[in-house]
């Protein structure tokens, strides 16, 4: 990947390889948390709830970690961030009552909510804006990248007939996270976008009327998060699949979208392209839902999945770079708190209405998450026709 500024592209890979491998970490245990939780007891219906919760301190948490990481920089936040993910984590393999696996999955959220915000704002400080595109295809190609391995090593795991052992792993992952955090981010960016200008109130305003359609995309895209959280694995298992072949299924996931990644990154350089590719996705992204509930068998499932990730390569890195040329030296953290407060809050109503409609079975929890995805596309558009879309138009 090619920056402009050579400085910057070496200054980027820090924190690539970090986001990698927090993302192993949470990816090791995902796939197999419903399992985990409903053997020691949680009710089915509480899965939901647990997910639900994760979405809603998430919510909040970014809304108040994005603006900090403006004042006490990234790489406080992303340390705070790492470590809270690492802790939350290792207290599943604690012997407890099944009601604190909520609590320890809302510190996880915790940890997601000062990370997140802080590491797409840098890769706003460290990158201009005529190669974010790329930028932040890189970087959710390192997330997906994690995505991919993490499933497939608490797999792998969980393949020595124990459930517990992909939590350790995901608990080493995760201080090995912290550790690339601690020892490869530097305190301020290589490119200091940061200036006396940050208190002048005008330079730190930001254009929320244009920013308002892209917060409903991500609430409705991103809020399949929740559902899927809640209902892939039960899902899979009632169509036949184990628990190998489940892991294997966000493995399978991730791989398409790291093969179209670096494509749609390209394409996402150029801003006229955006919103085509952010529609185009997001709309594909809904067909692959409900063809998903046509299924009967899990290799057709994943042959969908695979699908609906390039659907998912294309909105990636072009929502991310337009979101982020609203933003000034002083409000990147904040812009980027509550856009990914816009996604987890989505998170939150799609996990609760997941573990609502679960026990009626995981197929009507898809199609509420689908429902719920042309609704946002719709309202976007038609807010972004009423109000335009770039701050430039005015």
């Amino acid at each position: 990947m090619h920056f402009s500024n050579s400085q910057s592209g070496r200054a980027l890979w820090p924190l690539l390889i970090a986001t990698m491998v927090i993302q192993s970490g949470f990816g090791s245990i995902l796939p197999l948390l419903p399992l985990f939780v409903r053997q020691r007891g949680l009710p089915l219906s509480w899965i939901g709830l647990m997910a639900a919760l994760y979405a809603l301190i998430s919510f909040v948490g970014q809304l108040i970690l994005g603006p900090l990481s403006d004042r006490w920089g990234r790489k406080r936040l992303l340390v705070i961030g790492s470590f809270l993910s690492a802790l939350g984590t290792f207290l599943f393999l604690l012997a407890v009552p099944p009601g604190y696996y909520l609590l320890f999955r809302a510190l996880q959220g915790i940890g997601v909510a000062a990370f997140l915000p802080a590491a797409n704002a840098l890769v706003a400080d460290y990158v201009e804006e005529e190669h974010r595109g790329r930028a932040y295809a890189l970087m959710s190609s390192f997330y997906m990248a994690g995505f991919a391995l993490g499933p497939m090593i608490g797999g792998l795991a969980s393949a020595t007939g124990s459930l517990r052992a992909p939590f350790w792993v995901g608990t080493v992952l995760d201080v090995g996270a912290l550790i690339a955090v601690m020892t490869g981010i530097a305190k301020t960016p290589v490119v200091s976008r940061f200036t006396r200008r940050a208190n002048d109130a005008q330079h730190a305003l930001i254009p929320w009327r244009y920013l308002v359609g892209w917060l409903i995309i991500n609430f409705g895209w991103m809020g399949l998060g929740g559902m899927y959280d809640a209902t892939w694995s039960i899902y899979m298992q009632s169509i036949g699949a184990n628990s190998l072949l489940i892991s294997l299924s966000w493995t399978l996931f991730a791989l398409p979208y790291l093969l179209f990644n670096f494509f749609a990154g390209r394409l996402a350089d150029n801003p006229a392209k955006r919103p085509r590719l952010i529609y185009t996705g997001a709309i594909l992204n809904g067909i692959m839902i409900i063809l998903y509930t046509l299924s009967r068998w899990p290799w057709v499932s994943i042959l969908l999945s695979s699908i609906e990730a390039i659907a998912m390569s294309l909105i990636t890195p072009a929502l991310n770079a337009d979101v982020m040329a609203f933003a000034t030296d002083a409000t990147r953290g904040k812009i980027q708190g509550v856009f990914q407060s816009a996604g987890t809050l989505g998170s939150f109503v799609l996990a609760l209405m997941s573990g609502y409609l679960l026990p009626r079975g995981a197929t009507d929890a898809l199609l509420a998450g689908a429902l719920v995805l042309f609704l946002s596309i719709g309202l976007a558009f038609i807010w972004q026709g009423t109000f335009g879309r770039r701050a430039s138009m005015e």
